[in-house]
């Protein structure tokens, strides 16, 4: 559903009561009619708090100030927000000038360690990187467009979130920082490279935090964590400027957008970073709400490599498409025919190139080089050069994209979205993926267990985390739902109606900041 700019503002926080079955936005509805305590804030999403803005029932410095002190309470036993990076009292500052009238207008949020903000030190949680900042000083004296567009939506960023170095894994340990611990459990990965992210929001510390997703960056600790998380059709969102670009657009494996507590926040930032101008992909515009339309959905059990998921994750998965058929639509199991061998080598040399491709211009004899770099970062630059570095690398991953592209294409021609785990395991313990790990015992894991989500970086689909599942243990295990290109209505408008069955915004851990 595409709404004016007017009708966005007034439906923001409260929509009609009929949207999403009702009784969950009602809450809403409800809760933004009565003055909160600070305390409370955190149990808010985005377009609530910015509600209470409009209301004049908060300040965007109370809330900025509130944020702070969440930080301060939950930070120590998480380790998502990289305190020295940035300097809240530009948020403070901020929070004090004008805001406009954006639909996230006095809204806090994160950005990750990972992207273009000319107002942090952004070092990709690289030692290399930091040496390189330290000498040089910061090189980035524009923001992103992507940046640009979520600051003139009225949103104030208020921290930076921790990444593994470059963003090269799916767990957030950089040496630099140390890990990033999971809020349903501390002894367990938050997930990554948007680890940082999925924390924060997870542990409420803002009600969602910017991502990128190159490899499953924003599904994999969303799914972790237990938030929602949307990785969009390949140039969709305004100014894809992280570091996974070699500038070849069928190798533009990379997005930007978000992790959220709610489905509606996701939606509006959607809205608010997406290309108006692309005659590829014409504007969505606000998603408001679930579909009518009844879906055929494919359920992929196993990996790419035909690899079967953890007990908990299979039954996780089946119980998530015993929820689709419930609600009236058809899921058949179905099957991917790739070869997934061939499919997961491309895609590693591909990483691999970008590496080198990033690394290379920081290096210099001032700064240093290997010293400063993770051993799993070395294996990678070791690799692309084995492998020939970007020709031969780019040729073969053209290639084999094209083809997997063709075999998930034929798929889309007789479902509607694709449902699958997100991760091999449920979340796994602190160390099992950690980037000082041996190169080759780390990249066995790391392939045997992340099988699911890069096939849609490299087709350029959309595709979402749901928080639909915990273990018998209390830890997240998200269901990955896919659609062909351009297909984010089609994922929101079910993600809706997921929420609204089995509602997840109210499910805290036990590390919570309200």
């Amino acid at each position: 559903m595409d709404h004016s700019r007017r009708d966005f503002l007034k439906k923001s926080a409260v929509f009609t009561l009929a949207t999403a079955g009702g009784s969950l936005l009602a809450e809403y509805a409800a809760a933004a009619q009565q003055k909160p305590k600070l305390s409370e804030l955190a149990n808010y999403d985005a377009l609530g708090l910015a509600e209470l803005i409009r209301k004049k029932q908060i300040s965007p410095l109370e809330l900025v100030d509130d944020v702070i002190g969440r930080v301060e309470r939950v930070n120590p036993k998480i380790n998502a927000v990289l305190t020295k990076l940035f300097d809240v009292e530009k948020a403070r500052a901020r929070a004090k000038q004008g805001i406009g009238d954006g639909p996230f207008a006095g809204v806090p949020v994160m950005l990750k360690n990972l992207t273009r903000y000319k107002d942090a030190r952004i070092d990709a949680g690289s030692r290399l990187y930091a040496r390189y900042i330290e000498k040089n000083g910061n090189p980035v004296r524009m923001n992103s467009p992507l940046i640009d567009a979520m600051e003139r939506s009225g949103m104030i960023v208020a921290g930076i979130t921790s990444s593994p170095e470059l963003g090269l894994l799916d767990t957030t340990e950089p040496v630099m920082y140390g890990a990033t611990r999971n809020p349903w459990n501390t002894d367990h990965t938050a997930g990554g490279s948007s680890g940082g992210s999925a924390a924060a929001v997870a542990a409420g510390i803002v009600p969602f935090a910017h991502g990128t997703d190159a490899v499953g960056s924003i599904r994999i600790p969303s799914a972790q964590c237990g938030v929602f998380g949307l990785k969009p059709t390949r140039g969709r969102e305004l100014g894809n400027t992280n570091i996974w670009s070699l500038g070849i657009e069928s190798l533009n494996i990379s997005s930007e957008l978000c992790l959220s507590r709610s489905v509606r926040d996701t939606a509006a930032f959607l809205n608010v970073v997406e290309k108006k101008n692309n005659p590829n992909l014409p504007p969505m515009g606000f998603i408001s709400g679930p579909s009518k339309k009844r879906l055929k959905v494919a359920l992929l059990v196993e990996t790419v490599q035909g690899k079967k998921p953890h007990p908990e994750v299979e039954k996780a998965i089946r119980a998530s498409a015993q929820l689709c058929d419930k609600l009236g639509h058809k899921v058949e199991e179905a099957r991917l025919e790739i070869n997934g061998e061939e499919f997961n080598d491309a895609f590693l040399g591909l990483a691999a190139v970008f590496t080198l491709r990033q690394i290379e211009q920081w290096l210099d004899k001032e700064t240093g080089g290997e010293d400063a770099l993770e051993p799993w970062t070395l294996g990678l630059i070791d690799l692309a050069k084995k492998r020939g570095g970007l020709q031969p690398c780019s040729q073969r991953a053209i290639k084999v994209f094209m083809e997997v592209s063709a075999a998930v294409e034929k798929l889309f021609k007789t479902y509607d979205a694709l449902l699958s785990p997100v991760m091999r395991l449920p979340p796994y313990k602190i160390g099992w993926h950690a980037p000082t790990l041996d190169f080759n015992t780390l990249l066995t894991r790391f392939l045997d267990e992340v099988g699911y989500t890069p096939l849609h970086n490299a087709v350029g689909t959309p595709a979402m985390s749901v928080p639909l599942y915990w273990t018998r243990d209390g830890l997240p295990v998200g269901s990955q739902f896919a659609a062909w290109r351009g297909g984010e209505a089609t994922l929101l408008g079910l993600a809706y109606e997921l929420e609204e069955a089995r509602p997840w915004t109210k499910k805290h851990p036990p590390v919570f900041a309200g």
